[in-house]
């Protein structure tokens, strides 16, 4: 097994400090860390809400490894300080690279959590701006106004998604029943024991 595949799967089980010893471990060892080691490492600060320690190992990718940061680098900083409802930072890194939607949802997701309505709005008018069949974008920006209940306003970014053709993907669950795999979709009544399945759920 390899560092960088360890220690992205240290980040993906959100064990930052197995990510930073195997860190440590591989350059003692005399090998040097390349970038994608690095976004493994900034999203497990981001997910341990290391926010300091995430700011370290960000500035070391270019003044110690000689690594300049990708978008993807500045990606995982943004939702670092998103998590962390450092929100202005946060946009104000957005604004010194090339607008990205998933740096922009990110901060979004980040502004219904903390209900930045203002901030908020902006995160949406980039996404839109980028792509405006998206539709992850439409459906945070409603929950911030539907969380502030402002209902109207929800209504009007849900018209706003209609409009634009941003379709929302259904949920999908599988279930096994004597050998037999079984789909659900939401909303949808095509399997054979819909009824059935909907009374024996209202009861």
């Amino acid at each position: 097994v390899s560092w960088a595949a360890m220690i992205a799967g240290y980040a993906r089980c959100d064990n930052y400090r197995l990510a930073v010893q195997s860190l440590e471990d591989m350059q003692c060892q005399g090998l040097k860390p390349v970038d994608a080691i690095f976004r493994s490492i900034l999203a497990a600060c981001s997910h341990a809400g290391l926010v300091d320690e995430g700011c370290h190992f960000f500035k070391s990718m270019r003044e110690v490894h000689g690594i300049t940061p990708a978008i993807g680098h500045y990606n995982c900083m943004v939702d670092l300080l998103g998590r962390a409802g450092h929100l202005d930072e946060a946009e104000d890194l957005l604004q010194t690279i090339q607008p990205n939607i998933i740096g922009w949802t990110s901060l979004l997701t980040a502004c219904r959590t903390y209900g930045n309505l203002e901030l908020g709005r902006r995160c949406f008018d980039q996404v839109v701006q980028l792509d405006s069949k998206y539709a992850s974008g439409y459906v945070l920006m409603s929950n911030i106004y539907a969380n502030a209940c402002m209902w109207k306003d929800a209504d009007k970014i849900e018209e706003l998604r209609k409009c634009a053709g941003a379709s929302k993907k259904s949920g999908r669950a599988w279930i096994e029943v004597d050998n037999k795999v079984h789909e659900f979709i939401g909303g949808d009544k095509c399997h054979p024991q819909s009824d059935e399945i909907s009374a024996k759920l209202r009861r």
